[in-house]
């Protein structure tokens, strides 16, 4: 009996050794292992050095801030590689093994291999790729219609982007959305071309009613330009409180083809247009120099600080959804006026996460009466 727990203590005491000196050695090899990367899991010599650090008493968070995760990620982990070993007086001890800790993260993910939430959905993915792919819809948009037209959605939309990202569709990837983050490389500020600019206030004199989204009739207005070589381009106005969008094609981007626009706009509306239109904010550009001549017609004008697009955010935003029709680069002088009228409906029935799924046609007509 004796021998037989003699040789348990000496196999316990060359493991505990062998585990001791592959830890130090990774330690002592820290500063040739690579930074992780955020969101990777840990590996097995990161657990390692775990062990270690406990052996040494260090604190969780002195152990996070060495390995590069949060100081819950530690607790976690620590919890997941608790045994209960037999010390050298043959009573109970419990303490981490990162080789335990280790088997248990395998042993987990190899039991969620094979296993996603959407399944054998079939109607449910292909709907979805038809929607985002061919219908230039987003990801939010095509699982609310999704769930309105009685498909079963067992899933929400942070999965649905986990396995977009993870390209876990057999048709759509990342690649295959509209708005992708990208890393942007940080550019000096072209110095600033000076207009001279014919009426219209700094927004800063905007008043809160406008800023603050209170009533319906105040526009942003920008143009979208054709690639190289194009004349053509389109004036936008979007509404701030519906977003609603207003597109028209213009010859090209002079201040002659805007105020040419807004006059057909004021004939088409008549004696609504003063209602309809109560202000307009612009960037510097040179085709809104001439802010005198819209005053004219009854509107505010309001000029955005240069190289501040955030002041027209609701602008910019809906021009991303143009160019899922009329890509960079693209001559707009070969797009009718009849398919640009068809994007603008497009856009103004397009649902809508910020309004609960409702289009910005359906908030403009719930608000019709205020003006």
């Amino acid at each position: 009996m004796k021998r037989k727990m003699h040789q348990t203590i000496k196999c316990a005491i060359i493991n505990f050794y062998q585990k001791t000196m592959k830890g130090i050695y990774c330690l002592m090899q820290d500063k040739y292992i690579a930074k992780r990367e955020k969101g990777k899991h840990l590996t097995l010599a990161e657990r390692a050095k775990i062990e270690v650090y406990l052996k040494e008493k260090k604190t969780k968070a002195y152990i996070a801030e060495k390995i590069g995760v949060s100081e819950r990620t530690i607790y976690r982990e620590i919890k997941r590689g608790m045994v209960t070993l037999k010390d050298y007086e043959w009573k109970d001890k419990t303490e981490y093994c990162y080789d335990v800790a280790q088997r248990k993260y395998e042993e987990g993910q190899s039991r969620k291999q094979g296993y996603l939430k959407i399944g054998n959905n079939h109607a449910l993915v292909n709907f979805i790729e038809t929607k985002v792919l061919e219908e230039r819809m987003s990801p939010y948009v095509a699982l609310e219609q999704a769930k309105a037209e009685g498909y079963e959605v067992n899933i929400c939309l942070r999965t649905l982007y986990n396995y977009i990202n993870g390209n876990l569709f057999l048709k759509l990837g990342r690649s295959g959305l509209i708005y992708k983050k990208s890393e942007k490389s940080r550019k000096k500020k072209p110095k600033e071309k000076r207009v001279l600019k014919k009426g219209g206030e700094s927004i800063e004199k905007r008043v809160e009613e406008i800023n603050e989204r209170q009533t319906l009739g105040h526009y942003e207005m920008d143009t979208v330009v054709s690639g190289k070589g194009g004349k053509a381009c389109l004036l936008v106005l979007t509404e701030r409180v519906s977003r609603k969008e207003i597109i028209i094609k213009l010859k090209d981007k002079s201040s002659a083809s805007v105020i040419e626009a807004l006059e057909g706009l004021r004939k088409v509306y008549k004696d609504k247009f003063s209602k309809m239109f109560k202000s307009i904010t612009s960037d510097n550009g040179t085709e809104f120099s001439n802010a005198k001549a819209i005053e004219e017609m009854g509107i505010k004008y309001f000029y955005a600080h240069s190289y501040c697009s955030y002041e027209r955010g609701s602008n910019e935003n809906n021009n991303r959804l143009i160019r899922r029709f009329i890509a960079k680069g693209m001559d707009i002088g070969r797009f009718s006026k009849k398919r640009i009228k068809e994007i603008e409906k497009f856009m103004n029935n397009y649902p809508r996460k910020m309004f609960g799924g409702r289009s910005s046609n359906e908030v403009y007509k719930s608000l019709e009466k205020t003006l």
